[in-house]
């Protein structure tokens, strides 16, 4: 066998430096969740929905204050130039009414949304991390509590209390957190035995330190895609309690009761019933589309 001469050959020029280039600049977790984030076309075109709605849910009202105003001389018009989305039985502003109504859902959508993350978090956290007779104890008040029908408590407690925004609140609150608390129980489970919260508890950290700094900002990406699936929902059964006359009363306004008074007028004025129908469709579509990009990007098996 022929050997190969050694002039054939030309070395290779030794580079420290090139070789210490890095060729893709490091991210963080967020900073790869959002990058994710914006290469799914449905979720964004989600948020930007949503923004606007949340826009229109701000500023609508402030310029378009005359929702409570009676034209009995011009009632049940169709939209046109002067009332965009017509006016109702009393000649009041239907657009103006939806934008009302659109600053009072979202308002009881997040709120209670937010209050069943916060109750839901800790119950779960305390429930999965103590562990024991406690989580037994816990999970089985979960358990009668998911056993009784959501509609059923919401009914009781509004027939008894009050109707009005803060009642509302109140009756979808105490139903809507224990979805999360089971979530967050299930999530501290895993993260409990993991090497970090060992070190942690060798260092002398408390137990409401270890779950507050440590279990719960590491089960936040999960904690963060539930809360935005749950407004939805939300918004619906608020929606659903006012169209059938248990939630927001007349004369005030939200997406539920202009539904069910445009129910009324069904089917010689359409209009009264599908806009804000479909106001509730969009919103509710947008969050689940938005929900769904917002946890493929942050799930860590997606990550590309």
């Amino acid at each position: 066998m022929e050997a190969i001469a050694k002039e054939r050959f030309e070395p290779i020029p030794k580079n420290i430096q090139a070789g210490q280039i890095i060729g893709r600049k490091p991210l963080s977790y967020w900073q790869d969740a959002w990058r994710r984030l914006r290469m799914n076309r449905v979720a964004m075109a989600s948020m930007w929905v949503l923004l606007f709605i949340f826009l229109v849910a701000i500023i609508g009202p402030v310029l378009f204050p005359q929702y409570r105003e009676n034209h009995l001389n011009e009632t049940l018009m169709a939209p046109n130039a002067k009332y965009w989305f017509g006016t109702d039985d009393l000649g009041r502003d239907n657009f103006a009414r939806v934008l009302r109504g659109s600053r009072i859902s979202l308002f009881i959508g997040l709120t209670v949304a937010f209050i069943s993350l916060i109750i839901g978090v800790l119950y779960g956290g305390i429930s999965g991390y103590i562990g024991g007779w406690l989580d037994s104890l816990m999970m089985r008040i979960i358990d009668i509590l998911i056993t009784i029908p959501d509609m059923i408590i919401l009914i009781l407690l509004l027939v008894v209390l009050k109707p009005g925004v803060g009642t509302l609140i109140l009756a979808l609150s105490l139903t809507s957190w224990t979805s999360m608390a089971r979530l967050v129980r299930g999530q501290v489970l895993q993260l409990k035995e993991q090497e970090f919260i060992l070190a942690a508890r060798v260092l002398g950290a408390g137990t409401w330190r270890i779950i507050l700094r440590h279990l719960i900002p590491n089960a936040l990406s999960v904690i963060i895609v539930r809360f935005t699936m749950s407004i939805p929902g939300i918004i619906f059964s608020e929606a659903f309690l006012s169209y059938i006359g248990l939630g927001i009363r007349i004369p005030e306004a939200s997406w539920g009761n202009l539904a069910s008074q445009g129910a009324q007028q069904f089917p010689s004025n359409l209009w009264l019933f599908f806009i804000p129908a479909a106001f509730i469709c969009v919103t509710m579509l947008a969050f689940n589309l938005f929900g769904d990009g917002l946890r493929d990007a942050l799930d860590p098996k997606m990550r590309k």
